[in-house]
């Protein structure tokens, strides 16, 4: 029987299967906002789970068409990358850091 820290809910499941899928999502390219960061990402994280990071690497804060600061990371491909959605899946809590030597190995 597993505890509650290793018990595995449907959602996270569900993630786990599309990481299998090529375009990550089950809609892939026929969701209206694909791709939003590069053709070919994988989607399975379409909402960065480690929104805002405040890593400048990835991205940065600026001011909204509404006056609001923001954090925009338009130009981030780390969680959009298989073999890091596929860590970040099997490490929900894994830090940005964990996720980029990942990325860079």
């Amino acid at each position: 029987m597993k505890n509650a820290e290793e018990e595995e809910f449907p959602e996270d499941q569900k993630k786990r299967e599309r990481l299998k899928e090529p375009e990550g999502l089950l809609k892939g390219e026929a969701c209206p906002h694909y791709p939003c960061h590069f053709k070919g990402q994988v989607c399975v994280f379409c909402y960065c789970p480690k929104y805002p990071c405040e890593d400048f690497q990835l991205g940065k804060w600026i001011v909204s068409s509404q006056g609001d600061v923001i954090w925009t990371c338009i130009d981030c491909k780390l969680i959009h990358k298989q073999r890091t959605a596929e860590y970040l899946g099997d490490h929900p809590t894994a830090t940005i850091d964990q996720l980029k030597r990942i990325d860079a190995d």
